[in-house]
């Protein structure tokens, strides 16, 4: 079969060609996000010693404080990993508005984490994936820090209060695949969705149920009502057999 030599040739210089464009743009827009935070911190300390640089005050005023040149540090984001100098004086340094103290990664990388972990990569996995958009090396420990953040989520939306306004209730036992140590495993929640008069809805609760048995179905909605879903404005309960 003959191979059209120049269409192969162009289809690879047109890849390189749009690599490179795209190194560039990323190398550029860390470059401004740079300077953008490090403008940043000098501004809050020219505001704080009310001096810009090379600024020397006039009168015999007493000085607050005085300048004391930077600090390093190292602050990851979603493209790639870039050091910045904080600004400090005497007695106070300056981080960038957005970064907190001891953070290391913007929150758009902890999240970028998180979801790549729900969607059942491992956390080794995940730590190497994000190394490859970061260029920051992620332990799974770190990983495994990151993600408790979604159990604490999960307990708070277990706990939250519920309004009774619903005017539907729909309940259903859904099987989910997940991923263990030990392979894929299939898993059973029993879950609530709550549908109100003009038609929306909303995911009331949910809990992982060995079957669709009616004592578990019992807990499962007396928790309900513990949470303050009392029915009085319920019209309907549909289910597709489950005995509750």
């Amino acid at each position: 079969m003959r191979r059209h030599y120049s269409t192969e040739q162009y289809a690879v210089y047109k890849q390189e060609a749009a690599e490179e464009f795209w190194g560039q743009v990323r190398c550029r827009t860390q470059h401004a996000l740079q300077r953008m935070l490090e403008a940043d911190s000098e501004q809050q300390m020219a505001d704080y010693l009310g001096l810009a640089h090379y600024e020397r005050r006039a009168g015999p005023e007493e000085r607050i404080d005085s300048r004391n040149g930077f600090y390093e540090r190292d602050y990851v984001t979603a493209l790639g990993s870039i050091r910045i100098k904080v600004r400090r004086t005497r007695k106070r340094s300056f981080l960038p508005r957005g970064i907190r103290t001891l953070e290391r990664r913007a929150p758009e990388v902890a999240e970028m984490i998180r979801q790549a972990f729900l969607r059942g990569i491992s956390t080794r996995a995940v730590g190497r994936v994000v190394a490859l958009l970061t260029d920051e090396p992620v332990s799974a420990q770190t990983v495994s820090r990151l993600t408790r953040v979604l159990e604490q989520e999960v307990e708070k939306f277990h706990r939250a209060p519920l309004l009774d306004e619903w005017a539907y209730l729909v309940l259903d036992g859904v099987w989910l695949k997940v991923r263990r140590a030990f392979g894929p495993q299939r898993v059973l929640l029993l879950v609530a969705y709550g549908v109100r008069a003009d038609g929306s809805r909303q995911l009331l609760a949910f809990t992982r149920a060995r079957a669709e048995s009616q004592a578990g179905w019992e807990a499962f909605l007396w928790d309900l009502h513990e949470r303050g879903l009392t029915g009085r404005q319920l019209q309907m309960v549909l289910s597709d057999g489950c005995p509750v």
